[in-house]
C-alpha cells in the first residue's frame, strides 16, 4: 500500500478530528489563487536591492491583503450622489416616453 494510501485510510480520521478548520480549508485552490497577487506584488510594490528586502515586503503585503479585518477597513466603492444636467434628464424622458408610446402601439396592434 502507498504511503499516501496509507495516511488517508488509516490515519484520516484523527486529521478530520483534529482539525483547527474545516477540511475543504485545507486544499491548495486558495494558495494557488494567489498566484496573481504573489506576481503583481512583487513586480509593483517590493523592493528589488536584494532577494531578503523583496521577500519581506512581498511577505509583509500577503500578511495585509490576507487580514479580514484591515480588508474590512478598505474604502468601499461609492455611487456618485451626482445629478444629471437638466438636458440629459430630458433626454431620457424622451426616451421613456418614445419607448413607452411604441410599446403602447406594439399592444394595441397585436390586441386586434
Amino acid at each position: 500500500m502507498p504511503p499516501s494510501v496509507h495516511t488517508i485510510l488509516i490515519h484520516g480520521s484523527l486529521a478530520i478530528k483534529y482539525a483547527l478548520v474545516p477540511i475543504g480549508q485545507l486544499s491548495e485552490e486558495a494558495q494557488e489563487s494567489r498566484n496573481k497577487d504573489y506576481i503583481r506584488f512583487r513586480e509593483h510594490h517590493s523592493r528589488k536591492s536584494s532577494r531578503s528586502n523583496t521577500n519581506t515586503d512581498l511577505f509583509n503585503f500577503l500578511l495585509i491583503t490576507s487580514d479580514p479585518i484591515i480588508t474590512g477597513l478598505r474604502s468601499q466603492i461609492k455611487v456618485s450622489s451626482t445629478k444629471l444636467p437638466p438636458d440629459a434628464i430630458y433626454l431620457l424622458n424622451i426616451e421613456n416616453t418614445e419607448d413607452n408610446e411604441s410599446n403602447e402601439e406594439e399592444a394595441e396592434s397585436n390586441s386586434d
